[in-house]
């Protein structure tokens, strides 16, 4: 592919990870040096990345997605027997840990409640789940916290604003939905299922995606966005589709709005890598087992067990609709006197849970620099158009 194989080679002679935003502690320690070198041990960098997308497909996506189609878009989510994934007695993630702050939005796009997309009256979710438990611990002993994000409008706040659903037509039909936030200044990160099917290299892309941060009951308070390029990793590319997978993860370039991008909009979440075992996280998105995908979920846990190959579960009870949704440490706004660096850093996304509804947990791929992974994605990303991470 000629947009895959120009970009890799940009990215070799670059070898940059992503502009820093604002000189802060954390970037400052985080070098783009550091980062290079980390980098350049992961090569050859390898991805698969669709076409740009024009200004018409842009309007086409807008124009496929009706009421009813919103409405009706049914949860993604990768799905294993506990038989199919082993444990391990450590994490497996490759590279030097690195970070890079969030940033809060920078121009005015107030809330409009009135932006609504679909009734959530005429919502028909295929529910994974009849109930909820009611002790919020699974059959293999992992807690957790599970509950809405805060109170109707709360969600436009940063940084809850910066979190989203994601519909998209499936490859070989049908209309779906994941979760997903902005990473970067015109970076959307998912799980890589929630792009690509896993096979099948520019052809295995899903279709007519739309992202509308903020969502809740059908309404889109910060607008709607359509991407300009979609990559995943060549490990997801490879993997036919089977969960856990070294690297689930999923990019999109974003168009801009009126000329300004989607990260001066909803501001950024910050990412580390080679961080989630052991930690503490704040799980974000739409499960469609809770309020039908209608409103913003937050699941709070601590890291339970690696499983093979270089994935990490925690406590969870989002199912279906929550897959791309990020893994935050140190999620909300610190008061004086608290912590000043590795705040709202993604260091992990929902890639996959369990065929068994009792089993409560999910998996996320750890963020690392191996070889058609995460940071080399994110650097193709980057590169793909001047300002991106910037």
């Amino acid at each position: 592919m000629r947009t895959r194989s120009a970009l890799t080679r940009v990215m070799q002679a670059l070898l940059v990870v992503v502009c820093t935003q604002g000189s802060n502690t954390e970037a400052q320690e985080n070098t783009e040096a550091r980062l290079s070198a980390a980098v350049s041990a992961a090569a050859p960098l390898t991805f698969e990345l669709s076409q740009k997308t024009t200004e018409a497909q842009a309007a086409e996506a807008l124009a496929y997605w009706t009421p009813e189609r919103l409405a009706n878009a049914q949860p993604m989510l990768s799905k294993v027997s506990e038989k199919a994934v082993a444990a391990e007695a450590t994490s497996q993630g490759s590279g030097t840990p690195m970070s890079l702050p969030g940033k809060r939005p920078t121009v005015t796009a107030g809330a409009d409640a009135a932006a609504r997309l679909y009734d959530p009256a005429q919502v028909r979710i295929q529910s994974e789940d009849d109930g909820i438990e009611l002790q919020a611990v699974g059959s293999l002993g992992a807690h957790y916290t599970s509950a809405r994000v805060n109170q109707p409008g709360l969600e436009t706040i940063y940084p809850n604003r910066t979190v989203g659903k994601l519909f998209f037509a499936g490859n070989t039909g049908g209309n779906f939905v994941c979760s997903a936030s902005v990473l970067r200044q015109r970076i959307v990160i998912t799980a890589g299922h929630c792009v690509h099917k896993g096979s099948g290299g520019s052809a295995g892309f899903h279709r007519n995606f739309l992202f509308v941060p903020a969502l809740r009951d059908g309404a889109a308070p910060l607008g709607t966005f359509t991407p300009r390029r979609v990559g995943t990793t060549s490990q997801w590319r490879a993997s036919n589709g089977v969960v856990p997978n070294a690297a689930d993860f999923g990019m999109l370039e974003m168009n801009d709005r009126a000329g300004v991008k989607i990260g001066a909009i909803t501001g950024t979440l910050g990412f580390r890598t080679l961080s989630l075992l052991p930690n503490h996280t704040t799980k974000l998105g739409y499960p469609c087992n809770i309020d039908a995908c209608q409103k913003m979920q937050q699941v709070t846990s601590q890291s339970f067990r690696a499983t093979n190959p270089n994935n990490v579960e925690y406590g969870s009870n989002a199912r279906g609709g929550s897959s791309g949704g990020p893994w935050v440490q140190n999620y909300g706004i610190q008061g004086k006197g608290g912590l000043t660096s590795n705040l709202n850093a993604i260091v992990g996304v929902a890639s996959y849970g369990y065929v068994s509804t009792d089993i409560h947990l999910q998996g996320s791929s750890i963020p690392d620099s191996r070889a058609g992974g995460f940071i080399p994605l994110l650097n193709t990303m980057c590169a793909a158009k001047a300002g991106n991470c910037s």
